[in-house]
């Protein structure tokens, strides 16, 4: 989930839409999960909200592995391999994309949790937060930090895996299968031994392990698009093999009223044909003038998806259980006004978010100038 386009010249319309869709899909899977009432309804919406939210965070980890290695592979003639960059350089520059928006929403956060009367926590856990190591035990600012800690760390063995798999792509994506799976499979075992931390941890908090196959087949594909100019054929039919093993799994589970959990491996079987159907999609949408409007809409939302995911769920967590208290009308319409309101004052928070943010990138980028 980058803040910006990794070359001007190599970006394409769809890659903001998917961006846009994926972030809607979560805002709108926390607006439920944190209604304050909990009706039929909302548990309704909550509960399959949270299959979507699951599947765009998937979609934002392609989407980081496929930016990696379209910008990388895209500096170089085709084909030649191994790439060799300044990882030292790389690794810098991506911190400074995302570590200012990422320290600026936690100071703003806790801003709004004061003026929200939310209690705040000065303890080992926040100063942990604080610095981007947040998971299933330092979620002490905001329980969306762990996204960050976790792309930190897709980042950080970025170098390693290109490195180790000498930059070849079916390497690198048999590597993150491998590493996924083994993840899984740490994760059912303490499931099945109820340690429910160290479960957690494997499943989705604070441990790029979980998302390491989604992550390496963004990277393999960063590879394929950049050669081709297109997801060729195999890849969809692949795809949709996985697909159908993945629904005939989710079948039987449902027909014998077994509980599954989406992240337990059938999201290695969803995503890449989920990516693939939506990416082909928009691309023939983006010609469609009339839907103009739309697209641009989703892009923007794309662009920004990074910030929007650091600062919205803060936001809900003070709004919510005001907006539940003031209005006082039919259940199913506060919901719906609910969501205006939250929706607006959100708009209203990113853009001034984002103002605030080109500020303090602008007034540091002078600092370091004259110390240069």
């Amino acid at each position: 989930m980058n803040t910006h386009s990794e070359t001007r010249q190599t970006r394409f319309n769809w890659i903001d839409q998917i961006k846009g869709l994926a972030i809607l899909a979560i805002v709108i899977f926390h607006f439920f999960q944190n209604y304050p009432e909990r009706s039929q309804l909302i548990s309704t919406l909550d509960s399959n909200g949270a299959k979507l939210g699951y599947a765009a965070v998937d979609i934002f980890f392609l989407m980081a592995g496929f930016n990696t290695s379209y910008a990388l592979i895209s500096k170089f003639k085709k084909n030649q391999l191994p790439i060799k960059t300044n990882w030292k350089s790389w690794l810098i520059k991506r911190l400074y994309r995302i570590y200012p928006a990422y320290i600026l929403a936690a100071i703003l956060t806790c801003v709004l949790y004061f003026l929200g009367n939310i209690k705040i926590n000065l303890n080992l856990n926040f100063f942990l937060s604080f610095i981007g190591i947040a998971g299933i035990k330092f979620q002490s600012i905001n329980p969306g930090f762990w996204f960050f800690t976790v792309i930190l760390e897709a980042y950080l063995l970025t170098p390693l895996i290109f490195l180790f798999c000498k930059s070849k792509p079916n390497k690198i994506l048999i590597l993150g299968l491998i590493g996924a799976i083994i993840t899984k499979l740490l994760g059912f075992y303490f499931l099945i031994r109820n340690d429910t931390n160290t479960y957690l941890f494997f499943l989705q908090n604070n441990f790029i392990g979980s998302y390491l196959f989604q992550f390496a087949l963004g990277l393999y594909w960063g590879f394929i698009y950049a050669e081709h100019q297109i997801f060729r054929k195999i890849d969809f039919i692949v795809a949709s093999i996985l697909f159908s093993v993945g629904f005939l799994i989710y079948a039987i589970l449902t027909i014998f009223k077994i509980k599954y959990i989406y992240m337990l491996g059938i999201d290695i079987l969803f995503t890449p044909l989920f990516f693939l159907v939506i990416q082909a999609l928009l691309s023939r949408l983006d010609k469609i003038a009339k839907i103009g409007g739309i697209l641009s809409f989703l892009s923007i939302l794309g662009i920004y998806s990074y910030q929007i995911y650091l600062i919205h769920q803060p936001l809900y967590f003070v709004l919510l259980p005001k907006l539940n208290y003031v209005i006082q009308i039919n259940n199913y319409l506060k919901i719906g006004v609910s969501l205006m309101i939250v929706s607006i004052l959100l708009a209203i928070y990113v853009f001034s978010f984002i103002k605030i943010e080109r500020f303090v990138m602008k007034m540091f980028g002078t600092v370091m100038n004259k110390q240069n």
